[in-house]
């Protein structure tokens, strides 16, 4: 049976570059929209100063978020331009090799939390 895996991270944006990252935001989100249907939830978050950007993800399954980092390889590839690191990096559920591997790849950080124990889903429904 397939679990739910979630990916949640915060980004760094370099200084001078809030623009650029925003708009690379927002294109990430038109092609996860148009290509990425397993994709359950993705959003992106900015604090007050634009300097935070938190992005959390809900897919259905591991291999989701493997064609993720396949979709968006290429922009992965351009945000040198606007990132200055990443932190927080968590996983919630088995993650795919390809992002482990792009995690030490890159040096950073990502803590993972494989075992589900418990949990309830109401992805769609509608709250109070």
């Amino acid at each position: 049976m397939s679990e739910l895996f979630i990916y949640f991270s915060t980004y760094t944006v370099r200084a001078g570059h809030l623009d650029e990252a925003f708009e690379a935001c927002r294109e990430v989100v038109r092609l996860v929209e148009s290509r990425e249907p397993r994709m359950l939830i993705f959003h992106f978050f900015a604090d007050e100063s634009g300097r935070k950007i938190t992005c959390l993800q809900v897919h259905a399954e591991a291999e989701s978020m493997a064609n993720h980092m396949s979709v968006i390889s290429d922009h992965l590839a351009q945000s040198g331009s606007w990132l200055e690191s990443y932190t927080n990096a968590i996983t919630l559920g088995e993650p795919p090799a390809v992002l482990t591997q792009w995690y030490e790849e890159a040096g950073e950080q990502l803590d993972q939390f494989p075992r589900r124990i418990a949990g309830v889903t109401r992805v769609g429904s509608p709250v109070g």
